[in-house]
């Protein structure tokens, strides 16, 4: 036995004796390549001329772990103030902050591709989506048969439906206020947000401001698994879970998945009695134009192509316009004076004009100032800090580095919105005036700043839905009397408490 066992060892030892030379020449060979990968890049690379960090150039993961910790919007412009205008912020990935790269990148006639990164919000066995669709021809299609939707004209016939919403916030705020309690204004606004787009694009509000609560977990999962995507998106395709399995493990991560399903079930179900039942309503919104839309060949939109519109709007249009809000909250509430200029402003045009009503969000663009506050906050703050990515086009260049073709390239709104060839050395600081010093220099702002993903034809198409809603927040700016405090907190660097008196 003992012999035995002795030959055993010995055949054992023997086997581990030739594997060892195989394991050690992959391991020696997976090392070089790293090691070759690695000096490539910093070396030799086609971007290997422009600044960055360093573990930026050497991988990607340095920038998606960025994202992943949530501090974008310092980060970004830490890097744009440290390393300049043109900044690599993955081997094959550079960050720019120019006026002309933005209408290159996105304005009117661009030749400038979108990255596989859009694909991941493209989720299966489902139809074509504005913002994920890569083929230009099919998202002008998409986007034109949306378009009279989101039009100004639309829009404003929504007004009234906005306008219940805001009534019932400044309602329940006011409870709280007589009460001497304090609130989370990021809560608040989210809550209205949803209502308003529940208002919009399924006839009714979702019942997150009636009953003070976050109604199905709406806003938790839509803020969870847009974290997610974006996240994702940048990590190499052969990681990217795109299939149905792939996306249910995606949210179930976050224990969205259950909530998700809910919440597309019960879209379905709107949708479908709004078909059955089409002047159910007796009103016009935007589920009504949905149900109008045509596809390529003219026939009716299909079942799954208004459910994804429906959708679309809930998880694009609810979080950006209260992230909107509450910045516009947060810089009044941390600037007093501009809050004084604010309310007389809006209490003069209420006596000139012996309003006996809320004013409309068209008599808003006679309140000069207030326009200022709103384009001023959410030029600090956007919505959307991270970039949107492009593929540079043949002979791409930026302030005159060339950057090679199918670089993806990119811009972010926080950066593009705060640099001082464009807003002065005070770009940094809020100063609504400088929205009011003369007519040349506000067009060129307008033009200049990227709040809405810039100009043109990839220009956030809910832009007039936000700048009515968030105009809305007047309301919340100044109005009746000093009775609140409130607090503010959220996704952006807005964070509280923040104590001011708010006019209710």
């Amino acid at each position: 036995m003992t012999l035995h066992y002795t030959w055993f060892d010995w055949l054992s030892v023997k086997r581990e004796m030739n594997v060892m030379p195989a394991i050690l020449s992959c391991i020696f060979a997976s090392a070089m390549a790293i090691i070759v990968t690695l000096f490539y890049r910093l070396f030799l690379h086609p971007l290997s001329h422009l600044p960055g960090p360093l573990p930026a150039r050497l991988t990607g993961l340095w920038r998606t772990t960025k994202y992943i910790q949530g501090n974008w919007h310092d980060d970004i412009l830490s890097i744009h103030n440290k390393y300049g205008r043109v900044v690599r912020i993955a081997p094959n990935e550079v960050s720019v902050v120019d006026e002309y790269a933005m209408k290159n990148l996105y304005g009117h006639g661009h030749n400038a591709s979108k990255t596989d990164w859009y694909s991941i919000w493209d989720p299966p066995n489902t139809a074509p989506q504005l913002f994920s669709e890569l083929d230009k021809k099919h998202h002008s299609f998409l986007r034109k048969r949306l378009a009279s939707a989101y039009s100004m004209s639309s829009v404003l016939k929504y007004e009234v439906h906005i306008q219940t919403c805001l009534d019932l916030l400044i309602r329940k705020l006011g409870k709280y206020a007589q009460a001497g309690e304090i609130v989370d204004m990021a809560v608040w606004t989210n809550a209205f947000a949803f209502d308003v787009v529940g208002e919009l694009g399924y006839g009714s509000q979702f019942g997150h401001l009636q009953e003070e609560k976050d109604v199905g977990q709406l806003r938790k999962t839509t803020f969870d698994v847009f974290k997610l995507l974006s996240c994702v998106g940048h990590l190499p395709r052969w990681l990217w879970l795109v299939t149905s399995r792939g996306a249910q493990m995606i949210t179930g991560f976050f224990n969205a998945d259950q909530p998700l399903v809910a919440f597309r079930n019960w879209s379905a179900m709107r949708v479908q009695k709004r078909l059955d039942n089409p002047e159910m309503t007796g009103r016009e919104d935007l589920l009504a134009h949905f149900c109008r839309m045509k596809d390529l060949e003219g026939k009716p939109a299909s079942f799954v192509e208004i459910l994804v519109e429906a959708m679309n709007l809930v998880g694009a249009g609810a979080d950006t316009t209260s992230i909107g809000m509450r910045t516009c909250l947060f810089y009044l509430a941390t600037n007093p004076e501009v809050l004084a200029k604010l309310r007389e402003e809006l209490d003069n045009f209420h006596i000139v004009n012996n309003l006996k009503t809320p004013i409309s969000y068209l008599e808003t663009q006679k309140l000069p100032y207030l326009q200022a506050v709103i384009k001023e906050a959410t030029r600090l703050l956007p919505s959307i800090v991270f970039q949107l990515p492009r593929h540079t086009p043949p002979g791409f260049k930026v302030r005159g580095v060339k950057i090679p073709v199918n670089t993806t390239i990119g811009i972010s709104p926080i950066a593009q919105n705060r640099d001082q060839e464009i807003w002065g050395s005070d770009a940094n600081e809020f100063r609504p005036g400088r929205w009011l010093e003369n007519e040349d220099k506000t067009r060129y702002f307008d033009r200049s700043t990227m709040t809405f993903g810039g100009s043109g034809p990839r220009m956030c198409i809910g832009r007039n839905i936000a700048l009515v809603s968030r105009t809305g927040s007047r309301a919340l700016g100044g109005g009746k009397t000093d009775q609140l405090w409130f607090s503010i907190g959220g996704a952006t660097q807005v964070r509280g408490p923040v104590r001011t008196h708010l006019r209710l």
